[in-house]
């Protein structure tokens, strides 16, 4: 099956200020429960589940991949967020450093339907989108996903719809992907909170109730 993970890493240790990671990301996150690290990067995140881990100088949050179709970004920070579908073949990077879009990739299959910015060091040992992503989050959290222990400690949390949520609104109940002329792809929330745009070979419209963001292509 593969693996098909998403979130967020971020090349600093917010365990001691999650409060104000949260502030910074536009979340309102609750704590659940302790769990380890295998649950947490659990193919298929839920939605409103965001799963936390801490190394040692990073942060790597664990959620829906709905929710990696947008660009985050922390002053002073280097920001990955990604989306990996090996099941699909789809893949969404994108890198920030300090609030600014360093790089950013869109790939389906073998088509390359979005790529922006300067190449990372770690593109000139691979261009696979899959190996870009792995190489890239451990350069982010200092160490290779690879090396985090099964066991390792990490925290669920939900995202509490009690309080408005500056990103996504959370109580969004349907979504399209509609292609222009431009052949740029507009994806907007009803709610007209989120908008990102990639590129796309040829027009599409499709609810989201129907299908993903990273399946527009079936």
């Amino acid at each position: 099956m593969g693996f098909n993970l998403s979130g967020i890493a971020i090349n600093k240790n917010f365990e001691a200020d999650f409060d104000y990671l949260q502030e910074k990301l536009g979340w309102n996150l609750e704590k659940q429960s302790e769990i380890d690290f295998e649950t947490a990067s659990s193919n298929w995140q839920e939605e409103g589940i965001c799963d936390v881990y801490f190394s040692e100088q990073g942060t790597l949050l664990f959620i829906s991949m709905d929710r990696c179709t947008e660009s985050f970004s922390i002053e002073n920070q280097n920001v990955l967020t990604f989306a990996l579908s090996e099941t699909s073949m789809a893949f969404n990077i994108i890198y920030t450093e300090n609030c600014i879009e360093k790089r950013s990739i869109m790939q389906v299959e073998d088509h390359r339907m979005h790529d922006e910015g300067e190449k990372l060091a770690v593109e000139s040992t691979s261009e696979d989108p899959s190996e870009i992503i792995w190489n890239q989050m451990g350069v982010v959290l200092g160490k290779p996903f690879w090396d985090i222990a099964p066991d390792a400690k990490a925290t669920r949390y939900i995202f509490n719809i009690s309080k408005p949520q500056l990103k996504e609104e959370a109580t969004s109940t349907e979504s399209e992907i509609t292609v222009p002329k431009d052949r740029k792809i507009t994806y907007e929330s009803d709610q007209g909170s989120i908008k990102t745009k990639k590129q796309a070979p040829y027009p599409i419209k499709t609810p989201a109730t129907e299908k993903k963001w990273w399946e527009f292509w079936k």
